[in-house]
């Protein structure tokens, strides 16, 4: 039975803007955005208020990955003509984003487009987190919620269940089956138009539990409902414990990261613990790599992902047999949990004395190696507020070390006509270094292979040309740069 008292008296007091990305890959860290779209929506989902897309102009040091382009057909040479460049592009969407008592909502945002967000705003000096909290707002993604009908509510919606006969939770899978408008799929106009549609059908279909929801996904209600369970075992809905599984897990709650306020330690209470039991044994003779242990069913739960938890008396019995939960080895592993307290200890103090701190050098990738000072955020603003042509040349003192070499990166992706010849002279460095002869063999070669493999398809055909025209762009423009 669902908790009650989430479910009574729930009002949606927030305007929602949907939004989509579509990617030149899916390098988090390194592949770059093509095309935007927000659809800003009043909170019954019935009237569109404003409409947005972009197309993002690729910088010089980037090429994009192959595959990306031929499931989007959105060539870089179109982005150019069409799209702003990247630091324009950003500051658009973090506008959008900022307005005051919105939820943002996604396809799979939580663990795609949030995260190219945030690496989007920390190349171009805004703040990549503030946008998700900051006003009243906060971020949704619809793919869990879809996840949570079908293990609460199954009648609510047609299906499509896969070859193996696990169900897809695809959007293309779901508008189709469910006979959803979605006339472009991986367009990203159309893609947000679909998750809207999808929205108002579950809305539609069980108001009640989508409001349920909606609330359990507030971060105050989620530390309420934390602190509420920490010594039980909760059921959790996540593709962490995979498709075979319906996307759902038993888990127990360990402690709260010693690090991260955020993050809770947990474990699957579903697995075998026989092989935890047993790396416990080992570990008294000798240090184990937290690899192995975390591949025993530690989980590491983000409690500003907007994470769907529920106490163990809302699923039943028969919906556990349902869904292939051995309910049984649950209970089991709960209790002989609760009479080994020493294995919760163990497990905790490996998250103490292990760094995870990414040690890389390019600065591209160092997005949360730490936050940004409050007076490093103060001369972003200024940087924010003046017009570039004022401060291309201008060097100022970053307290955080990494904010140098953004800066300059920043400056010369965007706006490399307005650089002096020494910092064009180190831009050209840069990349020739980044696409050496070795780098260009590797990725012209695989625009060969792509093209014999599709060589009866005309226009997978003509995008790969074009790519290849893309790339002798590129060398020309790095080789004249000066």
């Amino acid at each position: 039975m669902l908790e009650k008292k989430y479910i009574t008296d729930i009002a949606i007091n927030k305007n929602f803007i949907f939004y989509d990305y579509e990617t030149f890959g899916t390098n988090l860290s390194l592949d770059k955005v093509a095309q935007f779209c927000s659809i800003e929506i009043d909170n019954t989902f019935s009237r569109i208020q404003k409409k947005t897309v972009l197309f993002c102009s690729p910088p010089l040091d980037y090429l994009p990955d192959p595959q990306a382009v031929l499931i989007t057909k959105i060539l870089p040479q179109y982005a150019q003509s069409y799209g702003l460049n990247e630091y324009s592009f950003a500051k658009k969407i973090s506008s959008i984003f900022l307005k005051k008592n919105t939820c943002i909502v996604g396809y799979n945002n939580i663990h795609f487009d949030d995260l190219f967000t945030r690496n989007l705003f920390y190349r171009n000096l805004l703040d990549p987190y503030s946008w998700s909290w900051k006003n009243n707002n906060f971020s949704w993604d619809i793919l869990n919620v879809l996840r949570a009908f079908y293990i609460f509510f199954p009648n609510s919606m047609i299906w499509f269940r896969n070859s193996n006969g696990t169900i897809s939770f695809k959007l293309s899978d779901v508008t189709i089956v469910n006979k959803i408008a979605h006339t472009k799929i991986h367009d990203a106009s159309s893609d947000v138009m679909a998750t809207i549609s999808v929205v108002r059908h579950l809305y539609r279909a069980n108001k009640c539990f989508f409001l349920f929801l909606y609330s359990l996904s507030h971060k105050k209600n989620i530390f309420l409902f934390v602190s509420s369970n920490y010594k039980k075992p909760i059921f959790y809905i996540s593709s962490y414990f995979g498709s075979k599984n319906h996307n759902l897990g038993c888990i127990l709650i360990l402690g709260f990261h010693p690090f991260y306020k955020n993050c809770l330690v947990t474990i699957n209470l579903s697995r075998n613990f026989k092989k935890l039991f047993d790396l416990y044994d080992l570990s008294l003779k000798k240090k184990l790599n937290i690899k192995k242990i975390l591949a025993r069913g530690i989980h590491i739960i983000y409690l500003n992902k907007a994470p769907l938890l529920f106490s163990y008396n809302s699923i039943s019995l028969n919906n556990c047999k349902r869904l292939g939960l051995n309910y049984t080895r649950c209970q089991k592993n709960f209790f002989l949990l609760q009479k080994n307290i020493q294995i919760k200890r163990w497990i905790l103090s490996y998250f103490v004395n292990n760094d995870f701190t990414n040690n890389n050098n390019d600065v591209d990738l160092m997005l949360y190696q730490n936050f940004f000072t409050d007076k490093d955020k103060q001369l972003f603003a200024l940087i924010h507020k003046t017009s570039p042509s004022l401060w291309v040349s201008w060097n100022p003192i970053f307290f955080d070390n990494r904010i140098k070499e953004l800066f300059f990166r920043l400056k010369a992706r965007n706006f490399i006509d307005l650089l002096s010849t020494t910092d064009k002279q180190k831009w050209q460095l840069y990349c020739k270094n980044k696409f050496n002869l070795k780098a260009i063999q590797l990725y012209t070669n695989d625009l060969l292979t792509l093209k014999l493999k599709f060589q009866d398809h005309t226009e997978y055909s003509y995008l790969l040309e074009r790519l290849m025209d893309y790339v002798n762009y590129i060398l020309y423009k790095i080789k004249f740069l000066i």
